[in-house]
């Protein structure tokens, strides 16, 4: 009588504990977030629009955007919230050189609505102008897009980003701004790098 006594709580215990165990399987205590998709896409097809030379996006592979290196999403929405996608071109950093090298900056970087950080800084974008999409990131604080190779007029929409606390738009020789584009960021802006903006 005691065996079947000490069986059937034996029983018990393991029903619950497999139970348990199935509930945090199927998620109900599993709290992490993968990214969004459209987010995921939006990335590949920046990654497809640039030469990547000493394999900074090498880990841009698989479902899960949010694990990938340089990309950082919100920890309960899985939006991607920062791309820190500093280059080197002169091996100053680490003593090697790493940077992307592209025609352009690619419209996909839109699709990251939810953006607060972005840095290009560093990278070869080829003479391109900065694309007029960077205004639509309303959440952005900091933007970096020093050292990349942009040039041509200052798109206006910058004056959008209405949160932004940090603008290096420094050594991109022949990048040009309106005086509109400095009275509207200079004013805003905590801290603003643009040394070699021409007028």
């Amino acid at each position: 009588m005691g065996n079947r006594r000490g069986l059937g709580l034996y029983l018990i215990f393991v029903s619950i504990f497999l139970v348990a165990n199935t509930c945090s399987c199927l998620g109900v205590e599993n709290t992490s977030i993968v990214c969004i998709e459209q987010e995921r896409l939006a990335l590949l097809k920046f990654k497809e629009s640039v030469i990547d030379y000493y394999g900074m996006l090498l880990s841009w592979v698989g479902n899960d955007c949010c694990m990938w290196e340089r990309v950082h999403c919100d920890n309960v929405t899985g939006n991607i919230k920062s791309l820190h996608l500093k280059g080197d071109m002169r091996g100053d950093i680490v003593g090697v050189m790493y940077y992307l090298v592209g025609d352009g900056m690619s419209f996909s970087l839109a699709e990251l609505s939810h953006l607060s950080y972005l840095d290009l800084s560093g990278n070869d974008f080829g003479g391109s102008r900065i694309p007029k999409f960077i205004g639509s990131f309303k959440h952005l604080t900091y933007l970096n897009l020093s050292h990349a190779g942009f040039q041509g007029i200052i798109s206006h929409h910058i004056g959008n980003l209405s949160n932004l606390k940090v603008l290096d738009l420094s050594s991109n020789d022949g990048l040009k701004g309106h005086v509109a584009f400095h009275d509207t960021i200079v004013k805003r802006v905590k801290f603003v790098r643009m040394w070699t903006l021409q007028c």
